[in-house]
Order: C-alpha cells, then structure tokens, then sequence
C-alpha cells in the first residue's frame, strides 16, 4: 500500500498545486484531496489510513484546527501539517497543543514543503 497524504484547502488551485508537488517530491505516494474541513474529517475516520494530513486552516464546515481537535478528542492521531496565508499567535499555540509537525504559510515554498513531507515517517509497519 502507498504512503497515503490526504490535502484539504477550499481553494481549488492549491489543491492541485500541492498534490502535483507533494506526487512531484514523494514518488509513489497517492494524494487525495478534499475542499471542506467535514469532507476530511469523514475522509480521515472512513477512509483511513492516512499516513499525512495537509489542513488549510479556514475551511468551510471545519477549520483545520477543529478537524485536529475532533480526531484528538476520539483518541487518533494522524501525523498533519496545518496551512494558512494569515497565521496567528492563537493558532500556532493550538497547532502546537494539536501535536501538528509545523504550520506552513501560504503560498507555501515548494523547497519547503519538500523538506517538510519528506522528515515524515510512515506510521504503517508495511510502510516502514
């Protein structure tokens, strides 16, 4: 099975632009994408497992912070990266009480989100 990266951001041409460079810089892996922050909380619980969440924190439904929160709150944990092009204190200190690998800024460097992707380690033993 593929290293599996679920994407979620409301806006269309980031959605494609990051599955082309998270599919250009993890070769093999499968990307799936998401517009709604409901869509990929459903998507993380029934279509698992992911073995990465990219969340656009302000999304429609849910932010990306919620989505977290809601999977915390039942007791999973899926290793994510919460993206926004206008961070703050707050959302940073509850990205951090999350447990999230980094909050990017958007637009997020491709150099960046390469290095970022590829630190994360499959969670899966078939994976590993």
């Amino acid at each position: 099975m593929a290293f599996r990266i679920l994407v979620a951001d409301d806006q269309a041409e980031s959605l494609v632009a990051l599955a082309a460079l998270l599919q250009q810089h993890r070769p093999g892996c499968t990307v799936e994408v998401t517009t709604s922050g409901s869509e990929a909380l459903r998507r993380l619980l029934q279509e698992g497992p992911f073995d990465l969440s990219l969340l656009d924190v302000h999304m429609p439904g849910l932010t990306g912070i919620e989505v977290l929160a809601q999977l915390r709150s039942m007791g999973l944990s899926i290793p994510s990266i919460l993206m926004t092009g206008h961070p703050t204190r707050a959302m940073e200190l509850a990205a951090l009480e999350l447990g999230v690998i980094t909050m990017l800024r958007k637009p997020i460097p491709a150099e960046v989100l390469r290095v970022v992707v590829q630190q994360v380690r499959p969670q899966r033993p078939d994976l590993r």
